[in-house]
């Protein structure tokens, strides 16, 4: 079925006033996203369906689901993140600022129908933190372990945030240094080891966000000041496998610090983009227990 997961919507008895919201990406079969965001249709009584669509690039059969009349949204996820704003309408400054769209909405009917593009990526990590901290933000330090799409949104998450001072670190400096000249209301400096960054720092080191494959960085490569220079602080880990990371591990020695996994990040950012698609608060409490139940039978 030209890698497509779910039967086309002609094929699915139609529902007054149900739309069809997607998840666009590649290696995406295990996607929690269909489970939270079903979940929450059926929870408020909304005719909605949610389904996968696995494609390596942005192709022909994108463009034709997000031009049928039917089509509500979706959630855009990697690979296409970077290429999907070309068939867009508008994308909002937040999306602009981070550079990618994780999110698209289908406003208004008929001629007046306009596909508008956002990122919800930097609010899910921006309530992880929020949620996770008894400290002044204003007064600390935030490192970013990256230069990727999932960075961009952490370093645009610190900055609104009021983070005093954001650390960039990532294998090529170029990259970091290019990244982080974007996110210019906040003081920030650039380096190739997280040893670097630490002994840098100016501020307390209190927020860690790494975006990097977990397989890169075992416990080993940590150095232990990464979380020891402040009692308290919050590690927002984006890997989703394994369970227990590297950094993870690491963080977990130093009892004042809160961890925020990515599928904690990916459940807040499924609930903003549930109430722009619906305008409506997301149900969070049955969607959460539905997550969890399906994520453990994915392990």
């Amino acid at each position: 079925m030209d890698a497509m997961t779910s039967p086309p919507v002609a094929e699915r008895a139609a529902q007054p006033g149900r739309l069809d919201y997607f998840i666009f990406g590649y290696n995406i079969s295990h996607s929690l996203s269909p489970t939270l965001h079903n979940t929450g249709f059926r929870e408020l009584g909304l005719p909605h369906h949610f389904s996968i669509h696995e494609t390596p690039a942005v192709d022909e059969s994108v463009e034709s689901i997000i031009s049928r009349t039917g089509f509500g949204g979706a959630a855009v996820t990697f690979p296409h993140k970077l290429q999907i704003g070309s068939l867009l309408d508008s994308i909002s400054p937040s999306a602009e600022k981070v550079g990618a769209v994780n999110t698209i909405i289908a406003q208004g009917s008929g001629t007046e129908r306009k596909l508008h593009g956002d990122n919800t990526d930097w609010i899910g990590i921006s309530r992880c933190i929020e949620r996770s901290t008894a400290f002044d933000l204003g007064s600390s330090a935030g490192l970013v372990l990256g230069a990727g799409g999932a960075a961009r949104a952490a370093c645009y998450a610190l900055q609104n945030l009021g983070i005093s001072e954001l650390l960039v670190v990532n294998r090529t400096l170029s990259r970091a240094e290019e990244m982080a000249a974007h996110f210019d209301k906040v003081e920030s400096r650039s380096f190739n080891t997280l040893e670097e960054a630490v002994r840098e720092a100016k501020a307390p080191l209190r927020v860690v966000v790494a975006c990097v494959p977990a397989d890169d960085l075992g416990k080993d490569k940590i150095p232990a000041e990464l979380f020891s220079g402040s009692d308290t602080g919050v590690l927002v880990e984006m890997a989703y496998r394994p369970q227990v990371t590297g950094m993870m591990e690491a963080a977990t020695d130093h009892k004042g610090w809160r961890i925020c996994r990515g599928i904690d990040v990916l459940e807040e950012q499924a609930y903003e983009q549930f109430q722009m698609w619906t305008g409506q608060p997301a149900p969070k409490a049955v969607m959460r227990t539905a997550m969890q139940t399906k994520a453990k039978s994915n392990m």
